[in-house]
């Protein structure tokens, strides 16, 4: 087409009548819908199709340099029966890697994780593994699911509770016993006595009180629905990433009181948790209530400089907005006053008095590896920047460092940084 007007002449002796005006109009508005390309199809045409590049192929052949912590910079693909070198841009920020990895050097764990995304586009922007003197860690401890959930999974059950409208954060649900223990009496058979203990659910999420939950899962959420939550947060599911994630398992009888019991307090080893996982629980929090797909992978880059496969992002809503807000509120109580009060002790000064952060810790013994089992997961924000992560220490003998403290110098980091956006 040309930029040429197309005229009738001023002072014609004939008109041209209006059906055959109706016409014209009709085969220019036809020529425009025909030949007028699409934005989306051109796109999805000449990236997924003409070069052949998805998620499932990237999982197979990112899968296992993954898996062992290599990040291949290049890949071979094919057009045209010609292979082509393309540049592989991955979504993990180096310096941010770089300060989690010095910290996890520094204090020493038996074993570290850490695992930050972007809890809107599920961009991981860390993958740090740690293995205390047994020289180079060659196994991506980040993506295996082979951990105890513990107390993580409570931030399931408060969801579903919330979600469906049968608790708020300042719902009070009575209790006896100490807030670590779970005892059968205390679940099952709860009377008021003068030792009753009678917190709002903020409190008690960020205590994690095992009974008030075991409570919360028999009495108000209920076997099934716990199940289908437990489904919707990710869990017993496989992923549609850019490279191969182990999944997160969540085993119950929902007709069994006590199986309900001991899965909606995480008082199990039956529940296991992937670190990637984590930091996606933690982004449903700070992101209105959807669950992130993960990805590694922002684009690839031919020789030529065409781009011939982008991320975009996918997410699910899970949760109302409602109940993501009254999450935010369980889990920075937990930070205020809660189980990580102690890491985050003058936290909250200078360049870090306007960061919001929440999030749920986790202690429990596993087995693969063998150890005591420690989980912060959590997110953090400020001016419109939001970061969610996971962080995890298992420690055989000695504790070294808190996970709820490897994640606060990790925030420390992120935010005393510019904003480049």
């Amino acid at each position: 087409m040309t930029n040429e007007r197309v005229k009738t002449p001023a002072r014609s002796g004939r008109r041209i009548s209006w059906p055959v005006w109706l016409l014209i109009t009709l085969v220019l508005v036809a020529v425009g819908i025909v030949y007028e390309p699409s934005e989306i199809t051109t796109e999805t045409y000449s990236r997924e199709e003409a070069w052949g590049i998805d998620r499932a192929l990237l999982r197979t052949t990112l899968g296992e340099p993954v898996a062992q912590n290599e990040y291949p910079k290049t890949i071979r693909v094919a057009h045209d029966q010609i292979e082509y070198e393309a540049a592989i841009t991955y979504t993990l920020d180096a310096d941010l890697q770089k300060a989690v990895d010095e910290i996890f050097a520094q204090y020493g764990p038996d074993y570290g994780v850490f695992v930050a995304l972007d809890p809107d586009t599920g961009e991981i922007l860390a993958l740090a593994n740690h293995r205390r003197n047994q020289g180079e860690l060659n196994e991506n401890l980040a993506i295996a699911a082979t951990y105890p959930g513990a107390s993580v999974f409570k931030v399931v059950t408060a969801a579903a509770a919330m979600d469906l409208g049968k608790a708020t954060p300042k719902t009070v649900i009575p209790f006896n016993g100490k807030t670590t223990s779970l005892y059968r009496k205390n679940v099952l058979h709860h009377k008021n006595t003068q030792w009753t203990r009678r917190y709002p659910l903020t409190t008690s999420f960020a205590k994690s009180v095992n009974t008030v939950f075991a409570r919360l899962g028999i009495f108000t959420v209920g076997g099934e629905p716990l199940k289908t939550y437990s489904s919707a947060f990710g869990f017993n599911q496989t992923w549609d990433s850019d490279f191969a994630l182990a999944p997160s398992v969540f085993v119950i009888d929902a007709n069994d009181p006590w199986s309900i019991a001991e899965a909606a307090s995480g008082y199990t080893r039956n529940t296991t948790l992937s670190p990637v996982h984590g930091a996606m629980l933690a982004a449903v929090a700070v992101n209105g209530g959807q669950l992130v797909r993960p990805t590694l992978v922002k684009k690839i880059t031919a020789e030529d400089g065409l781009s011939v496969y982008v991320h975009e992002p996918e997410n699910e809503p899970i949760v109302s907005d409602q109940t993501a807000s009254d999450l935010r509120t369980l889990m920075q109580e937990t930070v205020a006053s809660g189980s990580a009060r102690d890491s985050f002790k003058k936290f909250f000064r200078g360049d870090m008095a306007d960061v919001e952060v929440g999030g749920k810790t986790g202690s429990l013994t596993g087995e693969n590896p063998p150890g005591r089992y420690d989980w912060f997961i959590g997110y953090a924000q400020k001016d419109g920047r939001k970061i969610a992560f996971a962080a995890m220490c298992i420690n055989e003998e000695f504790w070294y460092v808190k996970s709820a403290y490897v994640a606060r110098k990790a925030i420390e980091h992120f935010f005393s940084r510019p904003n480049t956006n």
